[in-house]
């Protein structure tokens, strides 16, 4: 089939309703709100055949979600690190050198001291030296906020996705992303939409998102889907960063990829490969399709998840680890190889939140703070026995979240109790101080917590779960605040802490 035309000026755009994703506290009443789906134009690269090269074509489909930055080889931890992945994927290219597709799901830069000291750069510059094509926006891009992901998305060479991530102020499409792209493999046009999960506003620090709204997106992709086809694509993919998929879309693409709950599995529903890929490199997803250009059919060769990355005894590719190099001699090194002290045993997560928040509560008290709060996801890794350093710190508590002190009625305080957190300075279960004093819903208290949690809440720009006139941000982290406990003491204990 002869391809006709270079650009289609894809400007089409729809306006539909939606409820978006607000909070539980809102009013079920509130008015719809009107969002303009804009079809983005889809260029067609001069230099694409005008027609598939091969009446079969081969095409493999890799993806990685939920890499969070795991840059180091842990062999431990059966993390790959990134010099051999770089590895990991020259081999498949060459097993398959024109018809190879890598992509990324999302959650791609935060959760380790190499990455988040590099606000992600390091990340994008590895995506990029690799060859990835496209990334869906996942809920952990938007932790240092638009700005990062507008700033690394000038250093990708490949698109950030996704079609239902809207401005509230002006009811269009987030200027960071694009809802699809197009590539081609041999004259097999690919067609590739990103999404997000509709709920997962509200696991994003609040002030970062508040500008916006994750919409429902099975109308989405169906329009992304068929506006690529009407393009001339062949193959429709979708990069979709929630861990299930909306009911309805997987009749419109062709291969799904799932991230967000860090799962590993592949499954054919209705003749579409469903995959998920679990997280920090330790797996990677794969699809192989075939392409008959005569008939225009599709079949699925092979899916699965290679899941024995960390055995193939990969080598390090040396472009790769030359980039590395760099950054850990120029910003990394000399921050995250700062020795705080030594661990006498093995600490879970469990004991580093209560670590945290007794931390916190004696940092906290020079404010007046009587209670501590730290969330449980906020506590990404274990620290073993042993030397740490506050490169170990930073991989546990990787968010940059500030500690705000707040003042709070008892009435609140026994709901912030009752939240589940990690909590320092009060019973939540006999509603007392530490002490045994008892909290009176009428008395004011002072609380110290990370704002992702002080946030929480928050609806609008003055609508705070606390007197925000009253509260005082430290601009302190609590890693900061745990390094120093460490340093300080030299050596700590597990045994000293709850879990």
């Amino acid at each position: 089939m002869k391809r006709l035309g270079l650009i289609l000026l894809g400007v089409l755009a729809t306006a539909f309703l939606v409820a978006g994703c607000r909070s539980s506290s809102e009013l079920s009443s509130e008015a719809p709100t009107v969002y303009v789906f804009t079809a983005p134009e889809i260029v067609i690269d001069p230099s694409w055949p005008e027609a598939p090269l091969e009446e079969v074509t081969s095409l493999d489909f890799y993806a990685v979600n939920d890499f969070h930055g795991a840059l180091e080889y842990n062999p431990y931890s059966n993390e790959l690190g990134i010099n051999r992945m770089a590895t990991y994927f020259s081999d498949r290219k060459e097993e398959n050198a024109d018809g190879t597709v890598i992509l990324s799901i999302g959650d791609m830069w935060q959760g380790s001291a190499d990455s988040n000291i590099t606000r992600g750069r390091l990340t994008v510059d590895a995506m990029n030296l690799i060859g990835f094509e496209a990334m869906a926006i996942g809920n952990h891009e938007f932790d240092w906020g638009v700005e990062t992901i507008a700033q690394n998305q000038i250093q990708a060479d490949f698109p950030f996705l996704s079609a239902n991530i809207f401005e509230k102020a002006t009811g269009t499409n987030a200027e960071f992303a694009l809802p699809y792209t197009m590539i081609d493999r041999g004259g097999v046009r690919i067609g590739l939409i990103g999404t997000i999960g509709a709920t997962l506003e509200s696991i994003i620090l609040t002030s970062n998102v508040l500008p916006y709204d994750f919409t429902s997106s099975a109308s989405l992709v169906r329009q992304s889907a068929a506006n690529l086809r009407e393009a001339g694509a062949d193959v429709v993919v979708l990069l979709n960063h929630n861990g299930e998929i909306e009911s309805g879309i997987l009749s419109d693409v062709d291969i799904a990829f799932n991230a967000h709950t860090h799962e590993t599995y592949s499954r054919l529903t209705s003749g579409t490969p469903v995959i998920q890929s679990g997280y920090n490199g330790r797996a990677v997803g794969h699809v192989s399709l075939t392409y008959t250009a005569s008939t225009g059919s599709l079949e699925v060769a092979e899916y699965g998840v290679d899941t024995e990355l960390i055995d193939l005894g990969l080598t390090e590719d040396p472009d790769m680890k030359a980039i590395y190099d760099q950054y850990l001699e120029e910003e990394i090194n000399a921050v995250k190889n700062e020795v705080l002290g030594e661990a006498t045993g093995y600490f879970s997560k469990a004991k580093l939140g209560d670590l945290a928040v007794k931390s916190m509560l004696d940092y906290g008290a020079q404010f007046g703070a009587q209670v501590a709060f730290h969330n449980a996801g906020g506590v990404r890794a274990t620290i073993s026995q042993g030397t740490v350093t506050y490169g170990d710190i930073y991989k546990v508590f990787p968010f940059d979240n500030e500690l705000i002190v707040a003042e709070v009625t008892g009435a609140e305080l026994k709901w912030w109790l009752a939240q589940d957190d990690y909590v320092a300075g009060a019973n939540p279960f006999t509603n007392t101080l530490d002490g045994g004093a008892a909290i009176k819903d009428q008395s004011i208290y002072k609380i110290i917590a990370i704002n992702y949690l002080t946030e929480k809440h928050l609806k609008e720009a003055d609508q705070y779960p606390h007197d925000e006139d009253t509260a005082l941000n430290t601009f302190s982290y609590v890693r900061e605040v745990i390094k120093d406990v460490w340093q300080e003491a030299e050596t700590l204990s597990p045994d000293d802490y709850l879990g």
